[in-house]
């Protein structure tokens, strides 16, 4: 049996040798000792003796037995050699006792290097073992700007809360993310450190999700098996799935296999400016989605009640745009729902009957997700710019052209050089607004300075600081509700105490609402799902199509209103583009170069502000704690550099 078993692991060493030899690759063991004299190290911490993962073991400490190994650490000596007779001799002990001592390795950038124990790690790995008792020795690179050491340092403070090795991420960002996702008794920004219970069920989650991923070779994405994990978890949430049979995660697995594709894809998100030609061909069937029904009954999802949320206000007007648009063909019907009940909801709304659903807050994006891919034969749709998932479209409007429409008036109305600009949350799309308005002023003005602030940070009033800073013309939010105060919303001065607004921008939901319903009722729905087949899809309107406009006061001199008629006019036109060079940011540096226009992708991702604006962009520790959560998961970083 013994020779049996040399004789097919040796011809798996010889069968990986001649692979590795074929492409120029290096064929026997990779070596520790080489690598670290490529690289700086900043120290060794011993980790102590642990079950490590035998697919992590990457090669050997030393050069002394790299070459009685191929790189799968198949042996390559001969049987007739003291090596193979060894080795023999160790795979029928280990048959029958198990390895019944650990092997020791150093572990570098979240690989193992055996210094002692290669052919239990040989027998171990021929025999179908997973995992393997280690003496573990950590050795800590220095410190670089390289993404791949950002990734391993964020390992380092992953493994101190769940001491888990197994899990490989490829993207900054990737094990905070992890962290989050995985519900423990800490904070957000503390969680707590993960029991042996929790690891074991994340264990198992993954070892399934990984075994399935790889047998439908998901391996030929870009992206680690890591990444993909998460990807699946952030989809779903960690207590849906935990409990769940082997069975009962692959069906999971499969109705979210679209989502993969879409994160190893280099351009994952496709912006829709405009209705385009595909959403406007009639399909041959005109079937519309429904079932037993010629109306097409669409459900409305809002945070708060209309009349007290100028958000949801603006929305409901888009809702009973519909009705003046459509009549009979639709039944529209709204829902007011906090985040946590937002799942139940969608699920009352799709009982009631509805086939379309509009969930009209970024608040909702995650539960949005996961409703859908629970109920594909649902059109479900979410107001944000956070284009993640391909089984999730998304939809917003380009509200930065109506903030350089407002920074225009604010600069030529200034009296004394300085305009101040409050804004909410640093997510998505906010620095663009922040930067065109003060693109906005710096055209008619170029002296003038934009002061930000914002107000959700923690114990901080923003009307005292601009007052203690002596501005009196203020940016504040978009938008009103009826019964709310009207007072501190667009562009408004402050002159003798008496507060009198100047300009407003005006968010024309109801124009993106009648376009998106009109595409579903003539069955052209997925026709630019289809043409963008790897791509997440972001509705993202402006003034090109009536969505975004600006409303100005009278009293604005008539020269003023004449330049923001023209601007207007050519941004309609597409004629005119708000972020195109020369800018520069307030690092100094020019971030859109002469004859460069940035994409809607760039400005959405935007990080950066103009060098005419004074404050800057918070980190979200520096939150009121109830909008932490969710400027994380919108915030406008990459999702590889969110922390």
């Amino acid at each position: 049996m013994a020779i049996q078993d040399y004789t097919k692991a040796q011809k798996l060493a010889e069968k990986q040798y001649r692979q590795a030899v074929s492409r120029g690759a290096y064929p026997y063991l990779p070596v520790l000792e080489d690598i670290l004299r490529q690289s700086e190290v900043e120290g060794r911490i011993p980790v102590g003796q642990i079950e490590i993962p035998i697919a992590l073991i990457a090669g050997t400490a030393n050069t002394e037995r790299t070459s009685a190994f191929a790189s799968n650490f198949m042996p390559l000596l001969g049987y007739d050699t003291e090596f193979g007779s060894k080795w023999s001799a160790l795979c029928d002990s280990v048959k029958e006792v198990g390895v019944n001592e650990p092997i020791t390795v150093f572990e570098y950038m979240q690989r193992f290097y055996v210094a002692e124990g290669n052919k239990r790690v040989s027998v171990s790995k021929f025999n179908g073992a997973v995992s393997i008792s280690a003496s573990v020795t950590r050795i800590i690179p220095k410190a670089t700007d390289s993404d791949e050491y950002k990734v391993y340092a964020e390992f380092l403070e992953f493994y101190k809360i769940a001491g888990i090795y197994e899990i490989q991420m490829s993207q900054i960002g990737s094990f905070p993310r992890l962290l989050r996702a995985v519900p423990t008794a800490g904070t957000v920004d503390a969680p707590a450190v993960w029991d042996e219970e929790l690891r074991r069920d994340v264990r198992f989650l993954y070892a399934v999700f990984e075994s399935y991923y790889l047998s439908r070779n998901g391996q030929r994405f870009p992206i680690t098996t890591g990444d993909a994990f998460l990807h699946f978890l952030e989809i779903y949430g960690y207590e849906q799935l935990h409990g769940l049979s082997s069975v009962e995660l692959h069906r999971m697995i499969d109705r979210v296999w679209a989502e993969f594709r879409v994160l190893a894809d280099k351009n994952p998100s496709s912006h829709i400016l405009n209705p385009t030609e595909d959403s406007k061909k009639v399909a041959l069937t005109k079937m519309l989605p429904l079932t037993g029904s010629s109306v097409l009954r669409i459900a409305f999802l809002y945070p708060r009640d209309p009349q007290s949320s100028g958000w949801s206000y603006n929305h409901e007007i888009g809702r009973r745009t519909l009705i003046d648009t459509f009549g009979s063909a639709v039944d529209t019907r709204a829902y007011i729902a906090a985040e946590d009940e937002a799942e139940a909801t969608i699920g009352q709304a799709i009982a009631d009957g509805c086939k379309l659903i509009f969930t009209t807050s970024p608040i909702y994006h995650a539960v949005s997700m996961r409703s859908a891919v629970a109920h594909p034969e649902i059109i479900l749709l979410n107001c944000s710019m956070n284009t993640s998932y391909k089984q999730l479209r998304t939809y917003y409007l380009r509200i930065y052209e109506a903030k350089f429409i407002t920074g225009m008036i604010a600069g030529s109305m200034t009296e004394n050089e300085r305009v101040g600009y409050i804004a909410d949350y640093p997510i998505l799309g906010t620095p663009a607004a922040i930067s065109a308005f003060a693109l906005g002023v710096k055209l008619v003005n170029p002296r003038a300075m934009v002061y930000l602030d914002w107000s959700t940070l923690v114990d901080h009033d923003p009307v005292a600081f601009f007052r203690a800073k002596q501005i009196d013309l203020i940016s504040d939010r978009d938008i009103n509700a009826p019964l709310s105060d009207d007072q501190g919303f667009g562009l408004y001065g402050i002159y003798g105490g008496v507060s009198f607004r100047l300009a407003a921008p005006v968010w024309n939901w109801g124009s993106l609402y009648a376009d998106l319903v009109r595409s579903v009722l003539i069955g052209a729905w997925k026709n630019d799902s289809n043409r963008n087949e790897t791509q997440a899809l972001n509705y993202y309107w402006g003034m090109s199509s009536g969505a975004i406009d600006v409303a100005c006061s009278s009293r604005l001199p008539s020269g003023t209103q004449k330049l923001v008629k023209l601007v207007q006019e050519q941004m309609t036109k597409g004629a005119f583009e708000p972020f195109s060079g020369i800018i520069y940011g307030q690092d100094g540096k020019c971030k859109v170069e002469a004859n460069q226009t940035l994409t809607a992708e760039e400005i959405i991702r935007a990080d950066w502000l103009p060098d005419n604006v004074v404050g800057r962009l918070p980190e979200v520790s520096e939150l009121q704690e109830q909008y932490r959560a969710f400027a994380k998961w919108h915030s406008f970083k990459r999702p590889e550099e969110t922390a």
